[in-house]
C-alpha cells in the first residue's frame, strides 16, 4: 500500500504538473572553467579526562588521555558538456592516547549527466544528505548517520544509480523533483546497509508548495525492512524556520523530530530539536534511549569583537536527565583560517547514559584551513 501510494504520487505530479518556460541564452555567453576545486586541511587537538564511573573505565584505568586529529579533505569537479565528473577525497591521520591511524576514504565520486532541464543521472558513490533535521535525520535512510556532536562534518556516501526527476512551475505549487535511487550491498559494496547481497530502491519525491519544502520518502529491500517518511521545513518569518521528520519501518520502529531555528536582532541565534524514537537501542549506540532534547545558542561578534562567535549547546536525554555540555568559541578574522575552542561536560547519575561514557570532559582545540 505504501509503494502504491508514493509510485502514485510521483508519477501524478509528473503528468500533470506544466513547465515554467525561461531563456539561458544570456548565461551561455559567459565563459566558465571546465573545473572547480576547494578543501580544507584541519587539525585537532583534545585533552580528555576519563570517567573512573564508566562501565568502561577497566580499558583505561588511567585519568586522562590525549588526541591528536588531522584531516585533508579535496573537492573536485570537471564539467565536460552534459556530464560532471565530482570527487571528494578525505585523508585522516588520528593518534587517540598512542594508537595511531592512517586512512584515505572516497567520500564521494560520482558521474553526472544531466540530459536536459528536467532530467538527470547520478552513477557513483554519493552522500543524498536527505532529511531537514540539523542534529538527527530519521528519514535519511540512504545516509551515513550524523554525528550531534559535529553535524557537519563530511560523510562518507553509497554506491548507486540516481534518476532524478525536476520540475519548475509557475503556482502555488512551484516545484517537484523525483528521486529514484538503486543501491545494492554485498561485502564489498554498501556493506554499511542492510547486510550483504541485497537490492535497494528509494524513491523520494520532493515538493515546494508555497513556502514549504516537504520530501516523501519510501525505501523498499528485498532483505531487509521497508521505510517510510517525510519531513518539512519552512520560514514563518525570515528570521524563523520550523522543520520536522517522521520515519518508519515495517518491523514497527519509528522515530521523529520537530525543530526550530530562530535569529534575533541581536544575531543570536537559536537552534532547538525534539527527538523520540519508540524502541531503545544498543547501550554502544551514541543516542540508544527514547528521548532527547537538543538546544544550542550561538552569539555573533559578541561585545562587538569581529569575527568570533561564542556558542553553547546542551544535549538532554529526557528519560533519565543525564546531559552534555559544550562551550566553545571562534576566530574567523584570518583569511581561509578558521579557530574553534571548546569545552565539553558530561553530567548524571550513576548508570544514567551520559555518566556511563567513557569520556568525562574534553578541551577541544580545532584549526582549519580552507582552500
Amino acid at each position: 500500500m505504501k509503494k502504491i501510494l508514493f509510485s502514485s504520487f510521483a508519477l501524478v505530479t509528473l503528468i500533470f504538473a506544466s513547465d515554467y518556460e525561461f531563456s539561458f541564452d544570456e548565461l551561455e555567453t559567459i565563459e566558465t572553467k571546465s573545473y572547480e576545486y576547494n578543501g580544507y586541511i584541519k587539525s585537532e587537538y583534545k585533552y580528555q579526562s576519563i570517567n573512573k564511573e564508566s562501565p568502561s573505565y577497566p580499558t583505561k584505568n588511567k585519568s586522562s588521555q590525549e588526541t591528536y586529529l588531522g584531516e585533508l579533505f579535496l573537492n573536485y569537479k570537471y564539467f565536460k558538456d552534459k556530464y560532471t565528473f565530482h570527487i571528494d577525497v578525505a585523508a585522516n591521520y588520528e593518534n587517540i592516547d598512542h594508537n595511531k591511524d592512517n586512512k584515505t576514504t572516497l567520500q564521494q565520486g560520482f558521474i553526472n549527466y544531466k540530459y536536459n532541464n528536467n532530467h538527470q543521472f547520478y552513477l557513483g558513490k554519493k552522500t543524498p544528505k536527505w532529511g531537514k533535521g540539523y542534529y538527527f535525520n530519521p528519514t535519511a535512510f540512504i545516509d551515513r548517520k550524523k554525528d550531534p556532536n559535529d553535524p557537519e562534518a563530511s560523510r562518507e556516501g553509497f554506491t548507486q544509480i540516481n534518476y532524478q526527476y525536476n520540475k519548475v512551475l509557475n503556482s502555488d505549487l512551484k516545484n517537484i523533483t523525483f528521486n529514484m535511487v538503486y543501491l545494492q550491498t554485498s561485502k564489498d559494496t554498501n556493506e554499511y546497509l542492510y547486510g550483504d547481497d541485497s537490492n535497494i530502491l528509494a524513491l523520494k519525491t520532493y515538493i515546494l508548495y508555497k513556502d514549504i519544502d516537504i520530501d516523501l520518502i519510501y525505501l523498499y529491500s528485498d532483505k531487509s525492512e521497508n521505510k517510510a517518511g517525510i519531513d518539512f521545513s519552512t520560514n514563518i518569518e525570515t528570521n524563523f524556520e520550523i522543520h520536522g521528520e517522521y520515519g518508519r519501518y515495517d518491523n514497527g520502529y519509528y522515530s521523529y523530530l520537530l525543530g526550530f531555528k530562530y535569529l534575533t536582532l541581536n544575531d543570536l541565534t537559536i537552534l532547538s530539536e525534539y527527538y523520540f524514537q519508540n524502541q531503545t537501542q544498543q547501550q554502544s549506540s551514541q543516542f540508544w534511549d527514547e528521548k532527547y532534547f537538543i538546544n544550542s545558542l550561538t552569539q555573533k561578534e559578541p561585545f562587538d569583537i569581529l569575527y568570533t562567535n561564542i556558542y553553547f549547546k546542551n544535549i538532554l536525554n529526557i528519560n533519565d536527565n543525564s546531559f552534555q555540555n559544550k562551550l566553545g568559541f571562534t576566530y574567523s578574522g584570518i583569511k581561509n583560517f578558521d579557530l574553534d575552542i571548546s569545552f565539553t561536560k558530561n553530567c548524571g547519575k550513576r548508570s544514567t547514559e551520559f555518566n556511563s561514557k567513557l569520556i568525562d570532559s574534553t578541551a577541544w582545540i580545532n584549526v582549519k584551513y580552507s582552500f
